[in-house]
C-alpha cells in the first residue's frame, strides 16, 4: 500500500480547534463589560477580581487560538486574512492593556479606563469576528458556484 505523506492533513482539525479557543475570548471579554459595570454600580470587589480572572482567562485562550489560526494560515493558505489576524492581535493587545489597568487598586481599575478599554476590547473583537464570518461566507458561496 502506497502512503502520500506529501500532503498537509485537512485543514478542518485546525478549524475546529481554532473555532473552540476563539470562543473562550469572545465569551470573557464580554462578560469582562458586564463585570466591570457590576463593580462601577456596587463597588464591590469581588466584581473587579471577576474581571480580573475573565481577562486571564481570555488572553490565555486567546492566544491559543491565534496560534492555531496562524499555523493553519501559513500551512493551507486558507483561514482568517491577514487582517483579520492583525485585527485580532490588536484585540489581544487592547485586552492585555486592559489587563494591567485591572491590576490597579480598587476603584481606579475600572472607572473610567477600565471599563472604557473593556469595551474598545469587545467592539474589536466583534470586528475580526465579522471578518473571519465574511471571509468563509465568501468562499464557502465561491465553492457553490
Amino acid at each position: 500500500m502506497y502512503l502520500d505523506h506529501t500532503k498537509p492533513m485537512s485543514p478542518w482539525p485546525m478549524r475546529a480547534a481554532c473555532g473552540f479557543f476563539a470562543s473562550f475570548p469572545v465569551a470573557c471579554f464580554s462578560l469582562t463589560v458586564l463585570t466591570d459595570i457590576a463593580y462601577w454600580q456596587t463597588s464591590n470587589l469581588l466584581w473587579l477580581h471577576f474581571s480580573e480572572w475573565l481577562l486571564l482567562a481570555g488572553l490565555v485562550f486567546g492566544f491559543c487560538a491565534f496560534v492555531i489560526a496562524v499555523v493553519g494560515r501559513a500551512i493551507w493558505k486558507n483561514g482568517p486574512s491577514w487582517l483579520a489576524l492583525l485585527a485580532g492581535v490588536f484585540a489581544l493587545l487592547a485586552a492585555t492593556l486592559n489587563s494591567f489597568i485591572h491590576t490597579a487598586d480598587g476603584w481606579t481599575a475600572v472607572v473610567p479606563y477600565g471599563l472604557a478599554v473593556s469595551i474598545v476590547t469587545v467592539l474589536v473583537m466583534v470586528m475580526v469576528m465579522v471578518m473571519v464570518l465574511a471571509a468563509w461566507l465568501g468562499r464557502q458561496e465561491a465553492s457553490h458556484v
